[in-house]
Formats: structure tokens, sequence, C-alpha cells
């Protein structure tokens, strides 16, 4: 049943969606540093402008993503088209959203509503980790941008993941109830162990590593449950569960601070830098198969991306300290 908090979020999503999606193409234009504090203010003023702003940053870069999957000379002018429009990448950003210009309701996507995700038991910011220690023993630690609401009563302990990633250690429950991992693909029971669960915003799959012990993992609409041992990983949605591969022995890196990428591209390296920065960090298309490997240390992003200069034939291009285009 919604709240009244939450039915006043719901009914000013449109709005406040539409004002991130203008902030975006200020922040194209050569703000001032007016601009710049005025943004800040905006974004700082309300958890809903927050996660509104993620998302429609989220939104251009998968736009860039898919321009990126064209030919060369088919994706140069898709993107120097939209770009070159204020007007047209606005309305293009909004309509992909879900959200009119005129303020429409917006589409159901399957991402967790912006009020589900700031009013969450325990939450992180952007580039933050959290540490904790629930009544039963069990530690989680949180990844960047995450949030989880946690349910504990006779029959079972729930933590659900609204959004982001947890490292989990299970602890001992003295009444025998057992820990439940929810997500918006189904549920994850571990069987005394260490392990990592990752569910995006707009992404269909939960993502599990088990990194000690074993888990079962069960779609939320049925389907054949799967046993996932130490040293596996696997992907699931509502419907099934991918088979299991083998995990990467630092599949909990970010615990510890730090991105180990093995051959990764680019743009996905980019991709998942970008989740522990705030702004809009975009990889150009002419360079996005470029291979990365190495660790990183995920608590200066900026010197990241010096790194990667140094490495690759790239040159990071800084329009403002919250828009940069990795390039050639």
């Amino acid at each position: 049943m919604s709240t009244p908090q939450s039915s006043a979020v719901l009914r000013s999503r449109p709005r406040v969606v539409a004002a991130a999606t203008d902030w975006l193409i200020c922040l194209q234009c050569e703000p001032t540093p007016g601009d710049l504090a005025r943004w800040q203010a905006w974004r700082s003023s309300s958890p809903d402008h927050e996660v509104a702003w993620q998302r429609v940053t989220a939104m251009a870069q998968a736009l860039d993503a898919q321009a990126a999957k064209l030919p060369g000379a088919a994706a140069t002018q898709v993107l120097e088209q939209v770009s070159q429009s204020q007007a047209g990448r606005r309305r293009l950003l909004l309509a992909l959203l879900g959200v009119s210009a005129a303020g429409a309701a917006v589409i159901a996507t399957g991402e967790p509503a912006p009020w589900r995700v700031w009013t969450a038991a325990y939450r992180t910011g952007v580039g933050e980790r959290r540490m904790l220690t629930l009544a039963d023993g069990t530690r989680l630690m949180l990844n960047t941008r995450s949030a989880i609401d946690t349910r504990f009563d006779a029959q079972a302990r729930r933590i659900e993941l609204v959004e982001g990633e947890i490292w989990v250690e299970s602890g001992h429950d003295a009444a025998g109830r057992p820990l439940i991992i929810e997500t918006r693909s189904g549920f994850v029971s571990p069987i005394g162990t260490r392990f990592t669960v990752r569910q995006l915003g707009g992404e269909a799959e939960t993502h599990v590593a088990v990194l000690d012990g074993a888990v079962r993992i069960q779609p939320r609409q049925g389907g054949i449950a799967l046993q996932l041992n130490r040293g596996e990983r696997t992907a699931f949605d509502a419907h099934g569960v991918d088979a299991a591969q083998p995990s990467a022995t630092n599949a909990d890196a970010w615990v510890n601070g730090m991105l180990f990428a093995d051959d990764w591209r680019l743009d996905d390296f980019l991709a998942e830098l970008g989740r522990y920065r705030r702004g809009f960090l975009r990889c150009d298309p002419a360079v996005a198969a470029l291979r990365v490997t190495g660790a990183f240390p995920l608590q200066d992003t900026d010197k990241v991306l010096r790194l990667i200069e140094r490495i690759l034939p790239v040159r990071v291009h800084t329009r403002t300290a919250y828009w940069v285009t990795v390039g050639p």
C-alpha cells in the first residue's frame, strides 16, 4: 500500500526527471560557475533529485553505447545530430525515460521507484561503501549507489536488495530461521557462506558470485532452482537461472576499494568506473573496443582516468568536473 509520501514523489517524478534532463543539457553547453553551483544545489535539495539525475545520466550513457554499435560513420552521424540539437536530445532522453515534455506519467521500466531507494533502511551514495552487522551476526557491505531493506520475523530473515550490490557473510541464527536475499529477479538463500549479489537499475538480471560455501537461487516466477558453489558465479532473472561459470578470484575486490579488469573493453571499464564518480563519464565509440587489464583504486577515479591516458592511446576530455569523455 502506497503512503502519502510515496504517492507525492511518484506524482512529481516526471517533473523531476525533466528537470534532471535540463541540467544534463546545461552541463553539455559550457556551464558557468553559477550554473554549476545551482546544479549542485538542485541535486542536494532532495534525494529524489539525486536519483533522477543518476537515472538520466545512465540513460544518456546507454544512448551513446547503442550508437556505438552502429558502423563507425553512422554512429558519428547519430551522435553529432543528437548533440547538436539541445531540444532534440532533451526530447529523446525524456522519451526513453518514459516522460513527455508536458510531464506525462512515467512508463514502468522494472527499475525501483526513486522513493524505494531513498526510503530504504540502509543506502550508500556515489563512491561510498558501508559495512553493517545485523542482529543475527550477518555482515553486509553495500557498494556504491546501493540500497537494502531488512525484514526479520519469526519465519525468516529477509534482506531486500532494492538497488546496487552487496557483499554478504551469513550469520548463524539461533532460531534456525533461513536467510533470504530478495531481488527483483528472485531469491538467494545462503548455506553458511560469503557471496556477492548485484542488480543495477534497469537490469533484468541479478548477478551472484560465491566466495565460500554455497547458495540456492530460486527465480521469482518459478523455474528450476540452482545451487551455486564456492568459486562459481551466475546470473538469473525472474524466469530462469544461467548455468554456473567459474568466478573471478577478485569478484569481491570492490570490498577492498579496488576495481580489477581482465581484458575488459574500454567502454565496459568506464561504465563500471562511472558508478563510483558523480557526473557523466562517456566513452567515444572510436576507442570503445580498446582493452584494459589491471588493478585500479576506486577512491580516486580521476587518478584512474589519468592512468588510462598513459597506458592506452586515448585522451581524457574534461568539459567540466562532471562531464568527461574518453576519446582518441
